[in-house]
């Protein structure tokens, strides 16, 4: 079944979420975000390779393309002996990935206000960024697949950071992300970069911290570029999405001249457009430290 192909301009709503909801055979529920499922098949043949372990099952062979096998349940510390029956294949960040589940349910839709941050083991272990209430009082955990990769799937050759470029005087940045492993990886990027940064963990979070800033900023009469020069906004975030807090900092005339950056695991043409149209003057790939510092280092010298 493709699940991408089901959904509406209408109903990908910036401030919305639309989530797979799977089974990883205990009585826990568990979803994925439904942009990030290209589509859901049948557990198939796994062909093992040398050298895996842990949670990588193997490989298998889907239209021509083979893709890595990840035992989620095994990946997040809750795996059972039940089977796995079906294979959840999901695109993010230009890689592909097939996440072997108990069983999948069913699509629902919520609003980004309804996704709370998970606890803090289940934050800091990387396995969960939010977590949805449903109407019958049940909770469903949704999964941070890219920090599971991270952890599970060998890493790709890392990227070289730019570093080429004058931003001597520029003011610290700042960012904001749901996902420790990216917020340890953004901030690698900054420090190889020189530059200062401080951080938040949602967007609620940001949207108060920025706007201390700012008031800071006036009652010492100092441009806010001395307390924040750029701006870096994850798109799927807990609480408050990446878009809704780029058009609230852009509808605050201190914002105006504050160049903000979108990065995402969600690559599509339609996610940058949407994020375009929120007001980001860059919208790049997430985990692409390239890109990112590339961005950065673009709009730095030129603000």
């Amino acid at each position: 079944m493709n699940y991408n192909n089901q959904r509406t301009q209408t109903e990908s709503s910036t401030e919305m979420i639309e989530i797979l909801l799977f089974s990883l055979g205990g009585e826990e529920t568990f979803g994925l975000n439904v942009f990030k499922i290209r589509e859901v098949t049948e557990m198939s043949q796994v062909t093992q390779i040398p050298g895996q372990e842990g949670a990588m099952n193997g490989v298998i062979s889907l239209r021509g393309q083979v893709l890595p096998v990840v035992s989620l349940g095994n990946a997040i510390g809750m795996s059972t002996d039940q089977p796995d029956t079906k294979m959840i294949i999901s695109e993010f960040a230009s890689r592909s990935v097939a996440f072997a589940v108990t069983d999948v349910d069913k699509i629902i839709r919520v609003p980004w206000s309804d996704v709370k941050p998970p606890q803090r083991y289940d934050a800091e272990q990387g396995a969960v960024f939010g977590v949805v209430m449903l109407a019958d009082g049940n909770l469903v955990s949704l999964v941070d697949i890219e920090s599971v990769c991270h952890r599970v799937l060998p890493e790709k050759e890392a990227t070289a950071v730019s570093t080429g470029f004058e931003l001597n005087q520029v003011g610290p940045v700042f960012f904001v992300d749901d996902s420790l492993v990216a917020r340890r990886k953004i901030g690698e990027v900054l420090d190889t970069m020189g530059l200062q940064h401080s951080h938040a963990v949602n967007g609620v979070e940001a949207e108060q911290k920025l706007l201390a800033m700012a008031s800071s900023a006036e009652s010492s009469h100092v441009a806010i570029q001395q307390r924040v020069s750029l701006v870096l906004v994850d798109e799927e975030m807990p609480i408050m999405d990446g878009c809704t807090l780029t058009r609230k900092l852009k509808g605050d005339p201190r914002f105006k001249n504050i160049p903000i950056i979108m990065y995402s695991s969600l690559t599509s043409e339609e996610n940058a457009r949407r994020g375009i149209d929120a007001g980001v003057n860059i919208y790049v790939k997430k985990f692409d430290s390239a890109s990112l510092s590339n961005a950065i280092g673009q709009l730095l010298t030129h603000a």
